[in-house]
């Protein structure tokens, strides 16, 4: 998949405000239509404004569009097989290969919306059915608050360029595609399935990271994951634990929003003008959107979302990397040395 570029400022001086609006958009509209995980917005939002390059083309406006078709169906493929414990795995497992080889074999993100909606569902299936049609129909609401924040604060404050972005892919170059794509699987399904077997829709950070670390072709990408989001996670994880405090001072909506807003705008600005990679800036902010509203909206403690976020996401990620290097360094022969030698003149 296509590491996020930097920001040119002269192509696009208004990607901080546009997504910092955003997040303030879709947790404002969050209570007026009725969204019980306006999280969900909220991330969804931040993810695609700050994921904007280049000039305005068709594809921008098609994600509002497209999320509430994605949510509908892959809930009711969840909610079909969910009492059917083989079908569920068998449909997951073909799902999460699929999106693998797509992510792996052409650097398609369309990879891991295939992996990673399903597995969303899948776990608010076996958690209950309300927690099923609470995530389906935040995800379809929330199509409406991204059409209303994407469309308007695009017309309000486009790009500067006519310049229509090409992605990069960067797919796997291997003799041996194949056995490199079974070797990913053989790490992640056990994985996805043992998260199944908690039923705990806080576990589903570990596939969703194993993810993003399996899916890359190369060590160096793989390294550039594990710092990007393993250490975006520690630093998301502060800024979170500071905007949970100033918040508990004063515990009313629009001083989160407020506070979230600003620290999005502070962020996404950075992928601009900070030294990091692009994904680093744009994780710690969507770990720390994911943290405070999980620790505001769902009663949980903001210490124990915290710690568990950070060790579960560093764990999964360290432990990945490690496995992958091991098990490729079994059964990815170096065939160097079956290689001619060059001619000596």
């Amino acid at each position: 998949m296509e590491e996020l570029p930097r920001v040119d400022p002269n192509e696009d001086p208004y990607l901080a405000l546009r997504t910092s609006l955003a997040v303030a958009v879709c947790l404002l509209l969050s209570e007026p239509l009725g969204i019980t995980m306006p999280m969900l917005p909220a991330l969804f939002g931040m993810i695609f404004m700050s994921n904007q390059r280049g000039a305005l083309t068709p594809r921008t406006f098609v994600i509002p569009v497209m999320l509430p078709i994605i949510a509908i169906v892959f809930s009711w493929t969840a909610a079909v097989t969910v009492n059917e414990p083989m079908v569920f795995i068998a449909l997951n497992s073909l799902l999460a290969v699929g999106g693998m080889s797509l992510a792996l074999f052409r650097g398609s993100k369309a990879g891991m919306m295939l992996t990673v909606f399903p597995l969303m569902m899948a776990m608010a299936a076996l958690t209950s059915d309300f927690a099923l049609a609470a995530i389906k129909d935040s995800m379809v609401m929330g199509g409406i608050a991204l059409g209303v924040s994407i469309v308007g604060l695009n017309v309000l404050f486009p790009p500067q360029t006519s310049r229509v972005h090409e992605e990069v892919a960067s797919p796997l170059v291997s003799d041996q595609p194949w056995t490199a794509l079974l070797i990913r699987v053989a790490v992640y399904v056990p994985v996805m399935i043992f998260v199944f077997s908690t039923g705990d829709m806080n576990m589903m950070i570990v596939p969703l990271m194993l993810f993003f670390v399996c899916a890359q072709p190369s060590t160096d990408t793989r390294m550039h994951q594990v710092i990007d989001r393993g250490g975006g996670t520690m630093v998301g994880g502060l800024i979170a634990a500071l905007i949970m405090v100033m918040y508990s001072i004063v515990p009313e909506l629009p001083v989160q929003i407020l506070l979230l807003s600003a620290m999005t705008y502070f962020l996404i600005d950075r992928m601009t003008t900070g030294a990091w990679r692009p994904l680093r800036y744009q994780n710690i902010c969507s770990t720390a959107l994911v943290m405070v509203l999980s620790a505001t909206t769902t009663g949980r403690d903001a210490l124990e979302v915290v710690l568990q976020r950070v060790v579960l996401t560093a764990g999964t990620m360290v432990g990945a990397i490690l496995i992958l290097a091991i098990l490729e360094a079994v059964f990815l022969a170096d065939r160097s040395a079956d290689l001619p030698e060059p001619a000596v003149s």
